[in-house]
């Protein structure tokens, strides 16, 4: 199996992933905060330091969520570039289709008990397909520039 059929198939491994954390109750906002909640408490008791505010719960658990989806769909952004880098354009294929895959990701989610689909998380996932490629796009200039470099000398 060539080097990018094993990009394709983890790329598909990697979104067959999403759609079925998507599904989990146990990913809901709720659940995670009561997750943080029951960490900030044993970590706090471990110290024997007050326990942190309810506010504060809920600003980790919307920061983690967001950095979540900033990492996954990131990551999905790369493993899709992997998966076409031999295309010409090849950047703009990977944000298209992982824009459209956070899109349904979104209006799947629309149809779980105890979920919702929000714009605001597309665009979070935007944002991180955007630095994924971006860091990609860094390195790849990069890499020329060493070649161009090389050769040169």
């Amino acid at each position: 199996m060539g080097k990018r059929k094993w990009w394709l198939l983890a790329t598909i491994v990697w979104m067959a992933s999403i759609f079925l954390v998507t599904q989990l109750p146990f990913f809901t906002g709720e659940n995670t905060a009561k997750v943080i909640q029951k960490v900030n408490v044993i970590e706090l008791n471990s110290i024997k330091a007050q326990s942190a505010d309810p506010v504060d719960i809920n600003g980790l658990n919307l920061t983690v969520r967001k950095v979540t989806h900033v990492i996954v769909f990131g990551m999905l952004a790369f493993l899709l570039y992997k998966s076409l880098a031999v295309y010409q354009y090849s950047f703009i294929l990977s944000w298209i289709l992982t824009v459209i895959y956070a899109i349904l990701d979104e209006w799947h989610q629309s149809f779980i008990l105890g979920r919702v689909a929000a714009y605001m998380d597309v665009l979070i996932d935007s944002l991180g397909v955007f630095i994924a490629l971006f860091l990609i796009y860094l390195n790849t200039i990069k890499r020329e520039c060493k070649v161009s470099k090389e050769k040169a000398s």
